[in-house]
C-alpha cells in the first residue's frame, strides 16, 4: 500500500485473469479491491481499495543501492498461511539484464528468499524503505538464492500512469520483422547486412507514414544498431509517444534515412 487513498502496487501476474480481488490487511480486515490498471510488459499492476486507517509504505531511492547492502523481502510465500513472511539477504547485483520471453528487463538481484506468493511484495532496505517490487526467481534445480525485484524508481512512473490511465501508452513502429536468426532457422537464404528485414508494414502506421516499405532492411534506430527484434523493442522502450525517431534503412542496396513520428499502439494491434 503506497497511498492512504488505498492504492496498492503488485505484479500483473498476481491479478491477471482474476474475477474478484480480495485484499487481506495486517489488522485482520478483508476488503474488496479493484484493478485500476495492469501492464503485462513490465509485470506491474495497481489495485485500489476503500478503507480507512491504512499504513502506507515509504518508497526509497533504488538508484542509490549498493551491492552488498541489506535487503529484506516481505510477502506471502505459498499463500495466506505464511502471510507477512520476512526473509533477509543482501543486494546481490544491480541492473541485471534478463530476458523474459521477447522482453528484456533490468532488475535488482537479491539472495533474500523469494518464493511463489512473494510476487508483488516489497523488497526493502535497512531503513524499511521500499526499493523494489519482488517479481521473479530462478527456479532451476540446484540453484538457490537468485531472486529479482523491479527497482522502485523504474516502477513509480508506471504505477502512476496505471493509476491515472489504466494502461501504459507505448509507441510502435507498425511492421512485421525477421532478423538473421529467424531467417536462418526457417531456411531463408538472405543477407540482412546486420539489420532486420521488414516483412510487412501496417498501412497507416508510423513506419508507413515515414515511407518505410516491405522489403526494406532496418539497420539502425536513433543511432543504435538493430540486429534483432529484441534490439528494436529495447530501443523503442526508451521512446515516448510523439517522439521523432531517426532510422536508417537499406533499400535496393542503398542506405537511406527516415524520420518516424511514433504513435501509440492501437488497442487492436496484433489481434
Amino acid at each position: 500500500i503506497y497511498d492512504k487513498a488505498g492504492y496498492i502496487a503488485t505484479n500483473n501476474h498476481v491479478v491477471e485473469g482474476a474475477s474478484e480481488i480480495i485484499v487481506s490487511l495486517p489488522d485482520g480486515r478483508t476488503v474488496k479491491g479493484k484493478v485500476l490498471g495492469a501492464d503485462a510488459v513490465t509485470d506491474l499492476a495497481v489495485v485500489k481499495i476503500d478503507a480507512d486507517n491504512l499504513t502506507v509504505a515509504t518508497f526509497g531511492d533504488s538508484d542509490t543501492l549498493q551491492v552488498g547492502e541489506p535487503a529484506i523481502a516481505i510477502g506471502n510465500p505459498l499463500g495466506l498461511e505464511f502471510r507477512g513472511s520476512v526473509t533477509a539477504g543482501v543486494i546481490s547485483a544491480l541492473n541485471r539484464s534478463i530476458e523474459v520471453g521477447e522482453r528484456k528487463f533490468n532488475l535488482i538481484q537479491t539472495d533474500a528468499a523469494i518464493n511463489p506468493g512473494n510476487s508483488g511484495g516489497a523488497l526493502v532496505n535497512a531503513d524499511g524503505e521500499v526499493v523494489g517490487i519482488n517479481s521473479a526467481k530462478v527456479a532451476v534445480s540446484g540453484v538457490e538464492g537468485i531472486g529479482f525485484a523491479i527497482p522502485i524508481n523504474t516502477a513509480k512512473p508506471i504505477l502512476q500512469e496505471l493509476a491515472e490511465r489504466g494502461r501504459i501508452a507505448r509507441p510502435y513502429l507498425g511492421a512485421s520483422l525477421m532478423d538473421q536468426e529467424i531467417a536462418d532457422r526457417y531456411g531463408f537464404e538472405i543477407n540482412l547486412h546486420g539489420g532486420i528485414f521488414l516483412v510487412k508494414v501496417v498501412p497507416g502506421s508510423p513506419a508507413a507514414k515515414a515511407d518505410i516499405r516491405p522489403g526494406d532492411i532496418l539497420l539502425s534506430f536513433n543511432g543504435n544498431k538493430v540486429k534483432t527484434a529484441l534490439d528494436l523493442r529495447t530501443a523503442l522502450s526508451k521512446c515516448k509517444v510523439g517522439d521523432r525517431a531517426e532510422v536508417t534503412i537499406m533499400r535496393n542496396g542503398q542506405r537511406e534515412s527516415r524520420t518516424v513520428v511514433l504513435e501509440e499502439v492501437p488497442k487492436d494491434y496484433g489481434n
